[in-house]
């Protein structure tokens, strides 16, 4: 029986069908493998390396883009009341921008008789502040003396515009494109406002404050603080790995990270998330993960954990970064709590 080309798998142009390509994803995903192989891997000395880190944060800040928050406005103190016969809570408005504000809550010991270290508490992806395990981890670092502060990013909480996280979340993200801001640089900055706001409070040590952040509240950290060097110590929890690995292996499997909004334009062509971590030394860093995390390819983990040792020696400091796996859920809860106010009190 005769058969036509198509039937024999040949298409009119004489050409296999197997070897055109339609997929858009797949054809992206080769650019990005060869951005990342173009990224450097190592230093040869601390000047290089200092050199790099100039440019690349530069580049950030063009990209975020990132500016210092212009608030003029008084900060408000909405409610002050006692959380426990030992502790005190405090929902305050801090001026971003005009009339635009951000809501914190902050934990503190109810009675502070001298300067104390802080804490910034970034939540993860639709989460608000006072989520149960935020609430869980900044109570703790509270009753080890450490003020906590955390807030309510774009989208959600205080800061919702409408009920659908996914939608309100998107929304503003495309929105900001439009005028040439990506979402995460909207996170740092509202970052960079409360630390400012943070500065002026007389009962904190403005030395000695940490940031630590879960899930995408990790990825929101990794630009604060590869920024800016004010924060004294560093912690993500449940939140590293690199781009490269999230769009070669994580896309391919459960789907990817949701939305746009830990995407930053142009990124890859300077660097990648190992570069970013680099950028924290040779401050205290305490990388914490999970291994029943789905959405962090573990190879990024480690692709990132051997940058950083690299970097970290070159500083003669590599006893100051620590990366740990640990059983636990997607979230601030046991084993990561206790570690992350033991790890805290010990660095601040």
């Amino acid at each position: 029986m005769d058969m036509s080309n198509n039937e024999k798998g040949i298409s009119i142009s004489g050409f296999p069908e197997n070897t055109i390509k339609f997929s858009t994803l797949k054809y992206l995903q080769r650019n990005v493998s060869d951005l990342c192989a173009r990224l450097p891997v190592e230093f040869k000395n601390r000047d290089d390396w200092e050199k790099y880190r100039t440019g690349f944060r530069g580049k950030l800040k063009e990209l975020l883009p990132v500016y210092e928050p212009r608030g003029q406005r008084p900060d408000y103190v909405i409610l002050q009341s006692d959380l426990s016969s030992d502790l005190v809570y405090e929902s305050t408005a801090v001026n971003f921008d005009s009339d635009f504000y951000i809501s914190i809550n902050i934990y503190r010991p109810k009675v502070c008789e001298n300067k104390l270290p802080a804490v910034l508490v970034c939540p993860g992806y639709g989460q608000p502040k006072n989520d149960g395990n935020i609430a869980d981890m900044c109570m703790a670092l509270a009753k080890k003396d450490i003020i906590a502060v955390t807030l309510d990013y774009p989208g959600v909480g205080e800061a919702a515009d409408r009920p659908d996280v996914l939608t309100n979340t998107n929304n503003i993200a495309a929105v900001a494109n439009l005028i040439g801001v990506n979402d995460v640089g909207l996170r740092v900055m509202s970052n960079l406002a409360i630390l400012r706001y943070l500065k002026t409070l007389k009962y904190i040590e403005q030395s000695r404050i940490g940031i630590t952040g879960i899930c995408q509240g990790s990825i929101v950290l990794w630009y604060t603080a590869a920024l800016c060097e004010d924060f004294a110590a560093i912690a993500p929890v449940c939140g590293t790995t690199t781009y490269e690995a999230e769009v070669l292996e994580y896309t391919n499997r459960q789907g990817g990270w949701t939305g746009i909004t830990p995407f930053v334009f142009n990124m890859l062509k300077y660097g990648d998330v190992q570069h970013l971590y680099g950028c924290f030394a040779p401050r205290p860093l305490f990388v914490q993960s999970n291994i029943i995390d789905r959405h962090w390819p573990h190879s990024g983990f480690e692709k990132v954990r051997l940058f950083v040792q690299k970097v970290y020696r070159l500083y003669g400091a590599s006893d100051k970064q620590k990366f740990l796996f640990e059983h636990e859920p997607h979230a601030y809860a046991g084993v990561f709590i206790n570690n992350l106010t033991e790890w805290f009190g010990n660095v601040l």
